[in-house]
């Protein structure tokens, strides 16, 4: 399956490049049993595989145009046999589309951007503090009026010189406040997307512009900037005193344990020994690795202090407890290439690929000429019940006199109250955001059902839609047929046709050989003096059962035998063995962590195989056989003809654009 995945993946680049040569696009170069074949799908063909092929005579427009042919014949045959109807193939096809449409249904340049962003981002952190102004992303106009007001009047006085930390403890609605609003280190993907560009954007020791988030209004102050340091791993050991202790020795403990530590003794013993955390304890106290932001703020500031692998801290005090971390290693920041995809999959999942659905839909919402600003008809609210929607237990009426009332259409398709309040009844169900009304939720709903009701619209009708797209579908549906006809006509018939193998093998005998073989018993012992005692053993004619049973005891193994009839050039045979009836010399090769003593029972000179121990080879070259036979007899009676100017055109296109 492996292979026919790959070779399909060949055939899908054959047609997925582009063309210049619009004028040679639409022209016949080929018409086979009456059937026309355009100019244009064969360069495709050609300048995509051009790049991947390795000879050059591989190059040559005539070959390809051979191979085209024979491509064309065998869909034709697939075609015939009726190999499309087949329920396996619709359903690998259906499968398959998915995973096919995937990249045409986002804004591949926003997201491009989007990642590009991140990634400058994580080469910098930002030490930053706000002042925050609640307001719900659904909240009223006049409710957002009052909000915008009062920053803004907070904005005016950090303007006129009032002190930011100040007014944070004094005017800000967010849970830093009684910290004079300061939330610590951090970089991208650790805040509100709108909050982070506010304070990447924010030069040190000022202040942002009011900015909008899901949570409300922000003022960001940058009190720091600093270069990532990366990621590190450290091991730690920890004491805390339980809630239910009529003791609190976590103080004194630490500090016991921090002075065996400086006396000598070893961090990992001691970790395992009288360390709180029993998580990391069994681990010498070893800790997943981390960077800022991913783990407590003073314990991941005093990890890295740490200068020095092996390094470790004095005792910390942090809310979970008191700790010494040792520094066990550094993480660089990785380059770009090696973060796209950690990058791309934090996008995908975080708040911000909002931004990536918003331009993909506003794009779809020009190409359909459907407003960028529909609204829920005031009418709707009042079908859905307040008490229902808000517990999320709203169940649809199916008897409503307006449930057939057009909301908007795109093209042909209209899409009516009914659909969008079947939609808000399953949704419910997965929206667990907090709403502050009935029609703050409905109007949240109804903008998520436009936008998948587009990008839906879209999909089904990509292969009428996107030209890329239908080449790309159409040409690996034909892939699957074509390796479907390869199963039906070459491999089944070879796999089952037991008459055919054994002609192949009785004709081609001399190809299916043993070299010289040895039977073995092949004996890997963990120490020169167990290999000793095995050797001592074999060439006394102990049986090797009874090595076995004499020497792995106690469930300790000590030898490992296997045994069987090899070919000289057996890898598992130590280098340089010599070859010869009875007990070999003891083999210890570098890096190994065995040593090996051969008994040689039997040296068997070269003779034939048995049909049985090569008919996994005959199997395949018979199929090699008879593929090339199929090939050989495929254009016999077919009405093939090139149109030679259009192939004279197409040559020297092609030769202008390799120049």
């Amino acid at each position: 399956m492996k292979f026919i995945n790959s070779l399909l993946c060949l055939i899908v680049l054959f047609f997925s490049a582009g063309i210049s040569a619009q004028s040679l696009k639409d022209k016949t170069l080929l018409t086979i049993d009456g059937v026309d074949f355009d100019a244009g799908t064969f360069m495709k063909f050609y300048f995509k595989n051009i790049d991947i092929v390795q000879q050059e005579e591989q190059k040559d427009v005539n070959n390809y145009l051979d191979l085209y042919i024979d491509y064309r014949l065998k869909l034709q045959q697939a075609y015939e046999l009726g190999l499309d109807k087949k329920e396996s193939h619709i359903n690998d096809i259906k499968g398959t589309r998915a995973s096919l449409a995937q990249p045409y249904l986002t804004d591949n340049k926003v997201t491009e951007s989007l990642v590009k962003e991140a990634y400058e981002r994580e080469k910098e952190q930002i030490n930053a503090s706000h002042i925050l102004i609640k307001l719900s992303r659904g909240a009223s106009p006049a409710d957002t009026l009052k909000a915008w007001n009062r920053i803004q009047d907070i904005y005016d006085q950090l303007k006129d010189g009032a002190d930011f930390a100040a007014l944070a403890r004094t005017k800000s609605e967010g849970p830093s406040a009684g910290n004079e609003g300061k939330v610590g280190w951090f970089g991208p993907f650790r805040m509100a997307y709108e909050f982070e560009t506010a304070s990447y954007e924010t030069p040190v020791n000022t202040f942002s512009k009011p900015t909008r988030t899901d949570f409300g209004y922000h003022i960001v102050y940058v009190n720091e900037r600093r270069p990532n340091p990366g990621e590190i791993t450290v091991a730690h050991i920890m004491t805390f005193d339980k809630k239910d202790s009529n003791e609190n020795t976590a103080t004194k403990r630490i500090q016991e344990l921090y002075t065996q530590l400086e006396q000598g003794k070893r961090f990992e013993e001691l970790a395992r020994e009288f360390s709180d955390d029993l998580n990391s304890a069994p681990r010498g106290g070893k800790l997943n690795r981390f960077g800022i932001g991913g783990i407590d703020e003073t314990f991941a500031n005093a990890a890295y202090e740490i200068k020095e692998i092996g390094a470790y801290s004095d005792p910390v005090q942090t809310k979970f407890g008191w700790h010494i971390i040792k520094l066990l290693e550094k993480h660089p920041l990785k380059n770009f290439e090696e973060l796209e995809k950690v990058l791309m999959d934090k996008l995908k999942n975080s708040p911000r690929s909002r931004k990536i659905t918003e331009s993909f839909t506003n794009n779809l919402k020009k190409q359909y000429n459907v407003s960028e600003k529909l609204l829920l008809p005031k009418e709707v609210y009042s079908l859905v019940e307040d008490s229902l929607i808000m517990i999320r237990k709203y169940e649809l009426n199916k008897n409503l006199p307006s449930n057939n009332t057009r909301l908007f259409h795109i093209n042909e398709t209209n899409f009516y109250v009914k659909d969008f309040l079947s939609y808000i009844e399953k949704r419910q169900l997965k929206d667990a955001t907090v709403y502050s009304s009935k029609i703050e939720k409905l109007d949240a709903f109804y903008q998520s059902f436009i936008t998948d009701k587009i990008i839906e619209y879209y999909d089904t009708n990509l292969e009428r839609d996107n030209e890329d797209f239908r080449f790309l579908y159409n040409e690996f549906k034909e892939g699957f047929l074509v390796f479907d006809l390869i199963e039906t006509q070459v491999w089944k018939k070879a796999d089952n046709d037991s008459i055919g193998q054994r002609n192949y093998y009785d004709t081609h005998k001399e190809s299916y050989k043993w070299e010289r073989r040895i039977d073995i018993d092949l004996t890997q012992s963990i120490s020169e003096e167990v290999a000793n005692e095995v050797s001592d053993m074999l060439k006394k004619g102990i049986a090797i059962d009874s090595i076995k049973a004499q020497l792995n005891v106690d469930n300790k193994t000590k030898v490992i035998v296997s045994s069987g009839k090899v070919e000289e050039t057996y890898n598992r045979l130590p280098e340089g063995f010599d070859v010869k009836l009875g007990v070999s010399d003891i083999y210890h090769e570098d890096g190994d962590s065995f040593y090996k003593v051969i008994s040689v029972k039997e040296i068997v000179e070269p003779t034939f195989k048995t049909l049985e121990e090569a008919r996994g080879r005959v199997i395949n070259d018979y199929k090699q056989e008879l593929e090339k036979k199929w090939i050989d007899n495929l254009r016999e009676g077919h009405d093939i003809k090139v149109h030679k100017n259009v192939l004279k055109k197409i040559k020297a296109e092609i030769k202008k654009q390799l120049g």
